[in-house]
Formats: C-alpha cells, structure tokens, sequence
C-alpha cells in the first residue's frame, strides 16, 4: 500500500477520533463527580489524538524534531487511583453510561485494528511510528475500558434486580 493511501486512511482515523470525542463527551454530560472527569479526560485525550493525527496529515512528517515525542504527546491512562466501587456502581446503574462504555469500547477495538492494519502496510518508518503508537494507545483504553466492564457486570445486575431464573 503506498503511504498516500494509508494518509487517506489517517482521515478515516481522525472520524473516529471526533466519534470517541462525541460518545465520551456525552457520557460526561450524563455523568458526576470522577466518573464525568474520567469521560471528560477521555475525551481530552481523543481530541489530542484527533490534532496528532491533523497535525501529521497536514504535514507529513512526525518525530523529524527532536523535541516532538509521539509516546509522550499522545500520553495519559486510565487513572486506576480514581476508579471504586462508587466509580463503578455509578456507571452501572446509569443504561446511557453503560451503553457509552459499550459503545467505546467497540470504537476502541475498530480503531486499533485500523491502525495496526495501516502500519503494516505503510512504507516510511515515520509513519510506521505513529500507527504503531496510535494502536498502542487504542489497545490500552480498550483494555481499560474492558477491565471497567467487567467490573460495572458485578454491580450491573444486582442494581436492576435481576435474579436468576
């Protein structure tokens, strides 16, 4: 694949990018306390990958200047410090949180795919870099999104009253 293609590519990405921004975002607006700060900071975190990307397809070139660090602009994680139990039951109790960590976490998995695809078939190292970066850090918030899911199933059912058959 030339990288001319993989750069168009990098369009598709940086939809995806503003669909995280907007399901994040939304989810804040329906959240309180830590649980709207970690959407919010999630959806800071899309947006500085929305720019990342903007930024390389306009020019082209990334880590060509020793001050620029692609690791380390597109830094940040789940705060495992903030997430409790209140975190987790909050989101549990909530079908529009729940149903936004679930929509998440499919736009994580597609995106990480989609740049791990496009890595391999890019030409230059550069922007080998950056997919292979840009599908790390997808794979850590989908990894972190799914630990959360798993989490709020505990609290999901006994909060709804489901009892088994």
């Amino acid at each position: 694949m030339l990288d001319n293609e993989v750069l168009a590519g990098i369009k598709a990405g940086m939809k995806g990018e503003l669909d995280s921004v907007t399901v994040y975002e939304n989810a804040a607006k329906s959240a309180t306390g830590e649980v709207k700060q970690f959407f919010e900071e999630r959806a800071a975190t899309e947006k500085q990958h929305f720019n990342y990307l903007l930024e390389y397809y306009k020019t082209k070139t990334i880590n060509l200047n020793p001050e620029r660090n692609a690791a380390a602009e597109l830094q940040g994680a789940w705060k495992s410090a903030i997430i409790g139990e209140a975190f987790i039951k909050q989101l549990a109790s909530s079908r529009q949180l729940s149903a936004a960590v679930a929509a998440a976490l499919h736009l994580e998995a597609d995106a990480m795919r989609l740049y791990r695809d496009w890595a391999g078939r890019a030409q230059a190292p550069e922007l080998k870099k950056l997919l292979n970066t840009l599908a790390d850090w997808e794979k850590q918030h989908y990894e972190d999104l799914l630990l959360m899911q798993e989490q709020m199933e505990r609290y999901y059912f006994d909060i709804n009253n489901f009892e088994p058959f």
